[in-house]
Formats: C-alpha cells, sequence, structure tokens
C-alpha cells in the first residue's frame, strides 16, 4: 500500500481539539500539554480525556514519509494531517482572529 496526500475541505477548528502531535515513541496534547504520552492503542488523552481522531508530527515537514509511515502502524486508526498544512492554516486562523477582535 502507499500514502499520498488527498486534499479534502476540513473543520479546521474540529482537528485542532482532537489532534495529538506525535514523535516516533510519544506524543503530547494540544489541550492539555501533557508530554510523553504512550502512542500503543491511543484513542484519549490519559490526562485530560480528549478524543483524539488526528495525529501530526513535525517530522514529517517536506514531505518526510517514513515517519508518517511509522506512525501509521502505531495508529491505523487516527487521520493523519500534513504538519505543514496544518501550520499554515492554524497560523492563518490566528492572524485572522488578530484583526478581527
Amino acid at each position: 500500500m502507499d500514502y499520498i496526500r488527498i486534499w479534502t475541505e476540513v473543520d479546521i477548528k474540529d482537528i485542532q481539539e482532537h489532534i495529538i502531535m506525535v514523535d516516533d515513541k510519544f506524543g503530547h496534547c494540544h489541550k492539555c500539554k501533557k508530554i510523553g504520552i504512550e502512542l500503543k492503542d491511543l484513542k484519549q488523552c490519559p490526562s485530560c480525556g480528549r478524543e483524539i481522531k488526528y495525529v501530526s508530527s513535525t517530522e514529517a515537514r517536506k514531505g518526510k514519509a517514513d515517519i508518517v509511515i511509522r506512525i501509521r502502524k502505531k495508529l491505523p486508526h487516527l487521520t493523519f494531517v500534513d504538519y505543514d498544512d496544518y501550520e499554515r492554516l492554524t497560523s492563518k486562523k490566528k492572524a485572522q482572529s488578530l484583526f478581527n477582535e
């Protein structure tokens, strides 16, 4: 099986509410800032209980597929979000909110 980026419209707020950032071994929750979360069978944050539906990694920048493949093997039930796209959209939303307030 191969991997390919597919573009689709998404609700970035939903992704922000349900994403975990990971490296090869551990993750960290964006909501409660818990670090060192074990990845095995991860469905919710063990600290705040937030449901996890999406995963991303700063190590996947510039299309580095090796980390994506390793994470997908560990967390096949989660949707992998391209980090560069996520960072671009969340930064854009932050900038818009500054000018709208």
